[in-house]
């Protein structure tokens, strides 16, 4: 019963919005020994992982519907072209060991 009350409530409120659902609530990164430096450099790796820096970026102003359009496919398209990077470089170097047997 509470479980289906939580699924009708709103994503906000369940504190689980996110694009992939891996995440739920704030950021947190540990001050260890006083170094701010240190823990500020984690917060803003967590945050670009995050693509949280990214959409700040584009919210700034004004995306119009085609332009937005246009980039999302300009960004699926760059995704694809590196996955088959990763793709071919392992096909090569399984052939490589493969002859060096």
């Amino acid at each position: 019963m509470e479980n289906q009350d939580r699924q009708q409530q709103p994503a906000w409120k369940r504190q689980e919005y996110d694009r992939d659902q891996n995440r739920v609530g704030p950021i947190e990164v540990e001050v260890r020994n006083g170094d701010i430096d240190q823990a500020l450099r984690e917060l803003k790796n967590k945050m670009a992982k995050e693509g949280i820096l990214a959409e700040l970026k584009f919210r700034r102003s004004y995306e119009k519907p085609s332009e937005k359009k246009r980039r999302k496919h300009r960004e699926a398209l760059k995704k694809m072209r590196k996955s088959r990077g990763r793709k071919a470089r392992v096909a090569r170097q399984g052939q490589s060991n493969q002859s060096n047997k």
